[in-house]
């Protein structure tokens, strides 16, 4: 499919192509029945408005027909139930398909969240994956006004709309070809104006976007806790309103602009159905004046004149919906195709047991950084960790050895060279089978506000096994502290769901993510620095615990605070995502390098700094 591209690299897809993907996932999610709902609308909605047309001229005819009262009151009672009937049907079936669509949005909702939190790590976190994951957003997340539920929305209406056009124009073409080219002249050219007015609104849609998020930025960073000192400290305030001033008057002048071709098309239009209405009104009163038409045919006629406006009308209103929505829904796909992760590739050779991992000069580059090599984060790696190993990553803020362990589990690809797990290129696994080998504990810990077992075995609730969700707890030194609690282990981590949550202390919050990563059992054991708001003894002690209980498999400590991590099998040292040292910590004091250097450095500061604080001087 071709499709063309945009500064930001996102794809714009044909309208027809996402018309089909609407009403394609339509009858996926809703099934077969859904088509026919709105189908069904669409057919009684055409019938509905000739049917109410036809009313008075079928009244009249009655009327003149020559019947007994009783036979007319019948026959009217009937023609009445009949549009009675249509009208129930019509307006059931619209409910009906208002509910489908809006079912339609939510169930794609549940896809775009679920590739959300499946899709591969380094694509979300890049910047450009960031603005796709908020483009996409618009297409489900901001009403029924705007993505996928208007958008199928206006492509039914207009089916209807066209419908009922062709319908007019058959009717009225049996009465006058000149009347129906004259319709069809009107229709034309009033469609090439409101085209036109649309066309320039929708130029006008990215500056308006660029605004309204610029102005959504302002809001939140007004209304920051940790702003409000600068701004009051520095007298922003002025500066901020006469920015939100400058954004509202921009913001308006594009609007009124886009508004402003709308109106110049909608005067043009009136004209030209007043002309054309003198015209098609002239023919038929002189038609019937001249006793070629019934009266009961003229009150038909001048209803369906009267309704091609309408049609009309209706299709450049579904026409302008489908146009202000599809940017959203070009977004959403494009964010859908966006860092897909292969699906039924192999799994490890040896899942549950301790790995060989073998780095073979692998590079990364972060997403936008384009520069020369200088900018890589890790640069030309080469490493194996062997099965069972405890060994150490070290290193200064920014060496790169987040980024390392993100390459090493697979949740970031390099940008050349390859990770391989016990001689299998990472990237041939299956990524899901990959993950299950490995519990890493990041830096930033934090509990999600849902019960704490739900934390720990990270399952559906109930469908944890208590052994072993015990056992955890008891290991990370958790349980007694869990059982004082008011529900235990059901108990609702923070207060943002639940107002009789509890909220861990920094100490407990490093015992729950030990319990999880102890609970999960993967071979390959991860600490990313999670104890760096400790002090340096007390995070010794946790990384000696948690060496502790990680017996049999493969665990990697990374800190960079050097006295952490004496107790492991080897340590790495990292610059600038290059490895410059490596040996145990005696060979490295040994060795006098830097890695001896920066640990005599810290061994300095933390004996002053506690000296500092016996004498109750500067950190008092």
């Amino acid at each position: 499919m071709k499709m063309k591209k945009k500064a930001d690299k996102s794809k714009m897809y044909p309208m027809w192509d996402n018309c089909l993907y609407a009403f394609r996932h339509l009858k996926q999610k809703e099934g077969a029945a859904a088509l026919a709902v709105c189908g069904g609308d669409v057919g009684f909605s055409v019938l509905l408005p000739f049917l109410e047309t036809a009313l008075a001229g079928a009244v009249a005819a009655i009327l003149v027909s020559g019947r007994q009262p009783g036979e007319i009151l019948l026959l009217v009672s009937g023609y009445v139930a009949l549009l009675q009937t249509v009208r129930f049907l019509q307006g059931y079936l619209k409910n009906k398909q208002s509910k489908t669509l809006f079912m339609l949005r939510i169930d794609m909702m549940m896809d775009y969240f679920g590739k959300t939190v499946w899709m591969d790590g380094q694509s979300l976190e890049s910047a450009r994956g960031q603005k796709k994951w908020q483009d996409a957003r618009r297409n489900l997340c901001w009403g029924n006004s705007l993505g996928i539920e208007a958008y199928a929305k206006a492509w039914c209406d207009m089916l209807l709309q066209v419908t009922g056009l062709i319908l007019c124009g058959a009717i009225v073409g049996q009465v006058s070809l000149l009347l129906l080219v004259i319709l069809i002249l009107q229709t034309l050219l009033v469609s090439w104006l409101h085209a036109k007015a649309g066309k320039q609104a929708y130029s006008k849609e990215d500056e308006i976007e660029k605004k309204w998020d610029t102005f959504q930025y302002l809001r939140r960073e007004t209304v920051a806790p940790g702003n409000g000192k600068d701004i009051r400290m520095y007298r922003m305030d002025k500066w901020f309103l006469w920015l939100f001033r400058q954004l509202i008057d921009g913001t308006c002048a594009l609007i009124d602009r886009q508004q402003t071709g709308y109106m110049a098309a909608g005067m043009a239009e009136n004209l030209l159905t007043f002309a054309r209405s003198v015209a098609v009104y002239g023919w038929l009163i002189r038609e019937m004046a001249a006793g070629n038409m019934t009266l009961p045919s003229f009150l038909f006629y001048v209803g369906i004149v009267a309704g091609f406006s309408g049609w009309m009308n209706g299709i450049f209103q579904a026409w302008q919906q489908i146009l202000e929505n599809e940017k959203a829904m070009d977004a959403y796909r494009d964010f859908m195709d966006f860092g897909v992760v292969e699906e039924g590739k192999q799994a490890p050779e040896r899942p549950g047991c301790a790995h060989e991992i073998r780095f073979e000069h692998v590079c990364f580059r972060y997403d936008g950084s384009n520069g020369p090599d200088g900018e890589d984060t890790i640069r030309d790696l080469n490493l194996t960790i062997r099965p069972g190993e405890r060994l150490a990553l070290v290193g200064l803020n920014g060496a790169g050895k987040t980024t390392l362990i993100k390459l090493l589990c697979g949740l970031y690809r390099p940008t050349s060279g390859a990770v391989y797990l016990d001689g299998k290129n990472i990237q041939s696994l299956d990524q899901r089978a990959v993950f299950r080998e490995f519990a890493v504990v990041f830096q930033d810990v934090f509990a999600f506000s849902f019960p704490l077992s739900d934390n720990v075995s990270c399952v559906d609730s109930g469908r944890e096994d208590p052994v072993r969700l015990w056992e955890s707890l008891e290991k990370a030194g958790l349980w007694e502290r869990v059982c004082a609690l008011p529900k235990q282990a059901q108990t609702a981590m923070n207060k943002e769901l639940d107002e009789d949550g509890v909220i861990l202390s920094g100490g407990e919050m490093q015992k729950l993510m030990l319990a999880r990563a102890l609970y999960k059992g993967a071979p390959v054991v991860i600490l990313d620095e999670p104890t760096a708001a400790l002090d340096p003894i007390a995070e010794s002690e946790m990384y000696e615990k948690y060496d502790e209980l990680i017996q049999g498999g493969t665990a990697v400590f990374i800190s960079h605070r050097l006295s952490s991590t004496r107790f492991c099998d080897r340590i790495l040292f990292l610059e600038k995502g290059r490895i410059t040292e490596e040996g145990t910590h005696e060979e490295l004091m040994r060795r006098g390098g830097a890695y001896a250097e920066l640990f005599a450095l810290q061994a300095k500061y933390y004996r002053e700094k506690s000296a500092w604080n016996i004498k109750g001087e500067q950190y008092a």
